[in-house]
């Protein structure tokens, strides 16, 4: 027997330096942080850590099994959440709730692996003169009670496998950010809307160029217009409402060498005969929507930055539809380019 009571003294031993050095040596939280550079606005990362649809795209999760069984809830940001079950060993269940956020400067989640943990993460998104600097710290904490000792201790072993996780996770976030447009759309007023469709009358017009200048478009815009007064001041049943102009833009268009586009004003009045107009109506339904107060000849780079937004947030175009643009005079500041006015400009992109 004395063998067995030297066994028990042996095992007691080793066990008492076990929680000797677990409480004494090991910290009781785990803290890691890994950083990249996006070559990309940091809004455009935010649009894809902010959503956990979107994310799922880059999760080291689901590198390793795209099979998983994913549940995720639709609308991004707090309160979203991702459910996942994988036959995957290394992957098994989980959980991922969005708790917080800060817009386009960083993003909050719980992360539950199984009933094996518990983890806090954060990313964060610093705009730098390169693109945008994300750090993804995760950290956790062990709870009070016969689990804290043994809780350090897997802490100590999980390290390793969370820092290859977390730089795994930022590497696909670069690759796929940086497959996004260049430009920022941070600040500018866009978003999903429902919208009504409007009753048109339009005149087609045509510019044989695959490139037109301002001037060009402005030339043969008013030419357009030029056709729409006489229209209705031949035609006194029809009424303009207002002077807002409608621009509507065919989809592929330059293709060919041909630009074109439409314009017209929204109307009162019984259905036209139609001689040199056509009557129409915008789309409906949903849309995303871009306002621009400035210069004419700056809406172009909004079609950018709505494009930009459009990618990045995987919203997808319906087929077909046409693009239009609502646009409304302003007051012209002094100086102001006569050839370049000042505009309020709607512009709609219709999406499923």
């Amino acid at each position: 027997m004395r063998w067995l009571l030297g066994l028990v003294l042996v095992i007691s031993l080793v066990i008492g330096v076990l929680f000797g050095v677990g409480v004494f040596l090991l910290p009781n939280t785990l803290e890691i942080s890994r950083s990249t550079v996006i070559e990309r606005p940091r809004a455009s990362v935010f649009a894809m850590i902010n959503d956990l649809r979107i994310a799922r795209e880059w999760s080291p999760y689901n590198a390793r099994d795209p099979d998983a069984d994913y549940t995720i809830s639709d609308t991004p940001g707090p309160g979203q959440s991702m459910r996942w079950i994988s036959n995957v060993r290394e992957v098994g269940s989980g959980r991922m709730v969005i708790v917080d956020n800060g817009q386009n400067e960083f993003v909050e989640t719980v992360l539950t692996i199984g009933d094996r943990a518990s983890l806090n993460s954060r990313i964060e998104l610093r705009p730098i003169e390169e693109g945008t600097r994300t750090e993804w710290l995760v950290t956790a904490e062990c709870g009070a009670g016969a689990i804290n000792v043994p809780c350090r201790y897997m802490n100590l072993i999980m390290r390793s496998t969370i820092e290859r996780d977390l730089d795994d996770g930022l590497e696909r976030l670069k690759d796929r950010a940086e497959q996004l447009p260049v430009h920022d759309f941070e600040g500018y007023d866009i978003m999903d809307a429902q919208v009504e469709a409007q009753t048109v009358i339009f005149v087609d017009v045509t510019i044989a160029k695959p490139n037109p200048t301002l001037a060009d478009r402005n030339a043969a815009e008013a030419q357009g217009i030029e056709s729409l007064d006489r229209f209705f001041a031949q035609n006194a049943g029809q009424t303009p409402i207002g002077r807002t102009l409608i621009r509507v833009f065919p989809p592929n268009n330059g293709v060919g060498g041909v630009y074109r586009f439409s314009v017209g004003y929204p109307y009162n009045g019984p259905a036209p005969l139609l001689v040199g107009v056509r009557a129409g109506q915008t789309p409906e339904g949903a849309a995303l929507r871009a306002s621009f107060v400035g210069p004419r000849s700056q809406v172009p780079m909004m079609y950018s930055r709505l494009e930009a937004y459009r990618q990045a947030h995987r919203i997808a175009l319906r087929p077909g539809a046409e693009a239009w643009e609502i646009a409304t005079p302003e007051p012209q500041p002094p100086g102001a380019d006569p050839a370049d006015p000042v505009e309020r400009t709607e512009i709609f992109y219709p999406i499923e």
